[in-house]
């Protein structure tokens, strides 16, 4: 069964004035006294020319006077309009537009709630006409598609249509929601898709943008010691130079009960350090050793920074699929504008009253 737009007999009037104007060099607003009201040629009409001759912009107190028009072309896209009632139409089935469009969650007007702007409702409806027609959809498409749904969902048709009325919306509507979200999908999967790319930076940036001050994160660092006398450590310091590991000097010279382990102090976090090691741990590398500490004491040691973690790891795991989600939409939108961009640059676009 195929379902047609609600608007699908006022475009056939537009369209035919639209072609019947075509031919004029300019395009003048009607007089109520003069202007006869438009009737369609019982030739073929001529087919519209990409030009601004192609608008027709009637006074709505003129069209409604001369029975004429009953809707009002906002944009033409190609040989598609754009009227005013597909704007109100839009807002009408926003919410539902955020259940179906693959894509609406992530832009920016649906930032506005129940009522954006009208001027990014139009520029909304232009992207969308671009992307139906580079990437059209039939009926056939949205039937089956639609089919699937029911069964996923163990609704026949009328139990579908029953859903739709509860929420105060149409079927029409419904089947043309699902044929722009496949539309677009289409287009994530064959041209957008391979363009998007999150990166492990851009994930742990993220997440110490939008998480740190909730999850309370610190840094843990990876530490090796050397306890020895002043002339030992002279030594030791020369044998690093020469190539002998950290390890194997703090096993041989080390005079605590970390020698054994190659004086490994395993992962602290600056609160679980001494002042003297935590501020020098602070102005290390990772793979650097320390010049001769002291300690309160009296004690001499060397210090060597393994690693730093900065305490993401787990908690970067446990958000990642939510933050790759998040990101993978942003670039989808990025990549979806710069492909809009480049169409724009194609295909005939005129907004009313330009």
């Amino acid at each position: 069964m195929k379902y047609r737009s609600p608007h699908s007999f006022g475009l056939a009037i537009l369209c035919l004035l639209a072609s019947a104007c075509a031919s004029s060099s300019k395009v003048k607003k009607p007089d109520p006294e003069t202007s006869p009201t438009p009737v369609a040629s019982a030739s073929p009409a001529p087919t519209p020319v990409a030009s601004k001759t192609s608008i027709i912009n009637l006074d709505p107190k003129i069209a409604r006077s001369q029975g004429s028009l009953f809707d009002r072309i906002e944009a033409v896209v190609n040989r598609s309009l754009i009227l005013t009632s597909d704007i109100e139409n839009f807002k009408k089935t926003i919410k539902l537009r955020g259940q179906l469009d693959p894509l609406f969650t992530g832009h920016p007007i649906s930032s506005h709630g129940p009522n954006p702007p009208k001027t990014e409702i139009v520029q909304f409806l232009i992207d969308e006409k671009i992307i139906s027609q580079a990437f059209a959809v039939t009926d056939a498409e949205v039937e089956q598609e639609i089919t699937s749904i029911q069964s996923n969902n163990h609704l026949d048709r009328k139990g579908l249509r029953a859903a739709l009325l509860e929420q105060g919306y149409q079927m029409d509507d419904y089947f043309e929601l699902i044929r722009m979200s496949m539309a677009k999908r289409n287009l994530i999967d064959r041209d957008i898709r391979t363009k998007a790319f999150v990166s492990e930076d851009d994930i742990t940036n993220y997440f110490l943008v939008y998480y740190k001050k909730k999850e309370g994160i610190q840094s843990v660092y990876h530490i090796r010691i050397l306890h020895a006398g002043p002339d030992a450590l002279k030594k030791v310091m020369t044998a690093l130079q020469a190539g002998t590991s950290f390890e194997e000097e703090a096993k041989r010279e080390s005079t605590d009960v970390l020698a054994e382990k190659g004086g490994d102090l395993g992962f602290l976090s600056e609160k679980e350090m001494d002042d003297g090691i935590r501020n020098q741990v602070k102005k290390m590398k990772v793979g650097e050793v320390s010049p001769v500490l002291s300690s309160k004491s009296g004690e001499t040691f060397l210090i060597k920074l393994e690693e730093i973690r900065t305490g993401l790891e787990d908690q970067i795991k446990e958000h990642r699929n939510e933050i790759v989600g998040r990101l993978m939409s942003t670039e989808y939108q990025h990549q979806i504008s710069l492909w809009l961009e480049r169409e724009r640059q194609r295909i005939f676009l005129h907004l009313a009253n330009q």
